[in-house]
C-alpha cells in the first residue's frame, strides 16, 4: 500500500502543475465559450429565435443568450457604453441605425461572405459589408376589426376621425426611424425629406392620438382592446392571430418599406457570430421566418408568406426611404417632433 501511494506523487504533482498551466494560458489558447449573446427586441426573439435555439445547439454546439432593447438606438447606446469589454455578439437592428453605427469599425466586424456564404443569396438592398437584412416589411396600420367604427380601417386619414380618439398609437420618430413623420409630411404635401408639414400635422392631431415609444407596448394594448389601432409592422397581425384575436392590417398609400438584420460585434467570438449569421440567413430559417413572424424574407430564393403578401401594399402605394438620408437626419426631425409633442 505504501509503495502504491508513493508512486502516485510524481503523477498528482504533474496534474497540479498542469491545472495551475490551464489557469495561467490566455483565453484564446483554451477552448473557446460557445456561448453567442445576440441583441434584438422581445418579440423578435420570443417569435423566431427562441423557437429555433435548441436545435441550432444541436447543430453546432453554440447556446444563444438573448440581450433585449426596446429600439435599435437604445441598444446601439448599450453597445456603445460597453465597447471596451463587449456583452453581445450579434446585433439586430434597422437598416438606418446600422448606417451609422457601420462607420464604428472598432465595434462592428465587416460580414465576410467567406465565412457566410449565405449573405450573397439576398435581394437587392438588403445587405451591405457591416449589414445583413433577415426580413422587411411594412409600417401600416395593424387594427382590431371587432372593435373599429365599421369593422374596418382604408385610409389614413380614417385615423383622424373624431370616433377614434384615444384609441390610435403611433410610434415616436425612434421607432421605425422616421417612419410616421414621413407618412404624415406625404399626406399634407411635404416629401420624404421635408418633415415640416407632417410634424405640424402630428402637432394638429395630437390630442386625438397616443405617441408610444415602444412598440411592444402598444401592441398588448391593441390586445387587451385598450386601443383600436396601432401604426406598426406585419410581425403583429401573426402574433395577435396566434392569440386568437381578431386583427387586420391595411397598407394605404404612402406606406414606407424597410428592413431589419444583423451587425457582427467585435466581441471576439465572431466565428460564432458568422456560424449564426448564416444561419439566419439559410432557406430553412428564411422560410421559417416569413411563415412565423409574418415579414418578407431577404433570400431571393424563399418567397413569402401568404399571409405577409396579404399586409403589403399595393404597386405604386409602397415608399422606398432613403435611409442613409435617414440616419444624417432623424436627429433633428426628433428635435423637431418633440418640441410639438411637448408643447
Amino acid at each position: 500500500m505504501e509503495t502504491t501511494f508513493r508512486s502516485r506523487r510524481p503523477l498528482l504533482a504533474a496534474i497540479a502543475g498542469a491545472a495551475v498551466l490551464a489557469s495561467l494560458l490566455p483565453l484564446p489558447a483554451m477552448a473557446q465559450d460557445k456561448t453567442l449573446t445576440v441583441m434584438m427586441w422581445g418579440a423578435t426573439w420570443e417569435r423566431i429565435f427562441k423557437p429555433l435555439a435548441a436545435d441550432f445547439k444541436k447543430e453546432t454546439g453554440i447556446t444563444l443568450e438573448v440581450a433585449n432593447q426596446t429600439t435599435a438606438t437604445e441598444g446601439l447606446a448599450k453597445l456603445q457604453a460597453t465597447r471596451n469589454k463587449p456583452q453581445v455578439d450579434v446585433w439586430f437592428t434597422n437598416e438606418s441605425t446600422a448606417l451609422r453605427a457601420g462607420t464604428d469599425k472598432q465595434l462592428f466586424v465587416p460580414l465576410d461572405p467567406a465565412k457566410i456564404p449565405n449573405i450573397k443569396t439576398l435581394m437587392k438592398g438588403a445587405g451591405s459589408d457591416m449589414f445583413a437584412g433577415v426580413y422587411y416589411g411594412a409600417v401600416g396600420i395593424v387594427y382590431r376589426p371587432d372593435l373599429v367604427p365599421g369593422g374596418k380601417i382604408t385610409s389614413w386619414d380614417d385615423l383622424w376621425k373624431p370616433e377614434f380618439k384615444n384609441k390610435v398609437s403611433l410610434p415616436v420618430p425612434t421607432i421605425f426611424p422616421g417612419k410616421m413623420i414621413i407618412i404624415a409630411s406625404l399626406l399634407n404635401g411635404g416629401t420624404a425629406t421635408n418633415p415640416d408639414p407632417g410634424i405640424e400635422f402630428l402637432g394638429k392631431v395630437k390630442s386625438n392620438v397616443i405617441f408610444h415609444n415602444a412598440d411592444a407596448q402598444a401592441r398588448r394594448a391593441l390586445a387587451q382592446g385598450e386601443l383600436w389601432a396601432v401604426v406598426t409592422t406585419p410581425s403583429a397581425v401573426g402574433a395577435l392571430r396566434d392569440q386568437k384575436i381578431p386583427v387586420a392590417m391595411v397598407s394605404p398609400k404612402p406606406t414606407p418599406l424597410f428592413f431589419e438584420g444583423m451587425m457582427m460585434v467585435r466581441s471576439g467570438k465572431e466565428d460564432l457570430a458568422a456560424t449564426f449569421i448564416n444561419k439566419v440567413l439559410s432557406p430553412e430559417w428564411q422560410r421559417y421566418i416569413t411563415e412565423s413572424y409574418n415579414m418578407g424574407p431577404t433570400r431571393q430564393d424563399v418567397p413569402a408568406s401568404a399571409s405577409f403578401k396579404e399586409v403589403v401594399p399595393k404597386p405604386g402605394d409602397a415608399v422606398i426611404v432613403d435611409e442613409e438620408f435617414m440616419n444624417l437626419n432623424l436627429g433633428k426631425w426628433t428635435e423637431k417632433f418633440n418640441a410639438m409633442a411637448g408643447k
